[in-house]
This record gives structure tokens, sequence and C-alpha cells, in this order.
């Protein structure tokens, strides 16, 4: 229930699992933040209200690995338009997901990314529908 409305009341939680109370459930919830499987509350803005619809995958090539690698990821990371960045196995040494306002504003982020030294090579996909976006882990 928390993943899907980080604001319901822990009264809601205890009445829906029906055998705690709202102090036991309040109990576990902050035992599970001080234990760090709770790592946060967020709020889910709607993209297109903020003039973000504009969204893009870019797989990167490196040409070293290792330390190097993790220094250009982190510093991608720190750019505006940036949602998510993974390092992975495969045809790919990372992927990354942005938002921008249009394909222009999408390109120049994507040139920012690419002007880094030590990128060899780039694939971006252009998405048109979101049919499920989520962070929820399955419990």
């Amino acid at each position: 229930m928390l993943q899907n409305d980080g604001r319901v009341s822990m009264k809601k939680i205890a009445d829906k699992i029906g055998k705690f109370s709202k102090v036991a459930v309040s109990y576990r919830v902050r035992r599970l933040i001080k234990m760090g499987v709770i790592q946060g509350f967020y709020v889910r803005i709607d993209p297109d209200h903020m003039n973000q619809s504009f969204l893009f995958i870019t797989k990167l090539t490196f040409v070293r690995k290792g330390p190097h690698e993790a220094l250009l990821l982190k510093k991608i990371a720190s750019f505006d338009g940036i949602q998510s960045v993974f390092r992975t196995f495969g045809d790919y040494d990372a992927v990354v997901i942005g938002r921008s306002a249009n394909p222009v504003a999408a390109r120049d982020l994507i040139d920012k990314m690419l002007s880094l030294e030590g990128i060899s090579a780039s694939t971006t996909t252009i998405t048109h529908t979101v049919i499920k976006q989520s962070l929820d882990v399955v419990i």
C-alpha cells in the first residue's frame, strides 16, 4: 500500500491487514525505514504537466572499463534531465534514461553525454507511448 500511496494512513494499512493496530503498523514501518528496506517516500509528478514528456533511452559503450567508466556515469547522472543511469552486462556498458521538453532539448542532452571523453558508441531510442512505468518492487 505504501508503494502506491506514501501518504496512506497507518490506520488504513492496519484496517486492510486486519490483525495489527495502527500503532503496531507504525512501529513496523519505522523499523523498515531504519533497516533501509523503505528508502523514502516520493511524489509522482506527471511529466506532461512539467513540459518533460519527451522520453529517451540511450545505450552507451565505453572505451575503457572500470573506475573511469564509473566516473563517467556519475558525471552523466548529474546532468539535468537524466532520470536513471544503469551499468549493464551485454552489448552495451550502460543505459541512460532521460526526459526533456522536445527532441531538440533531448539531442542537446545526448550530445552533452557524448562529448565526454571515453564514450566509444551510443544508440538512442525515442519512446512514443508509455504502457507502464513503475519503480515499485514486487513484494
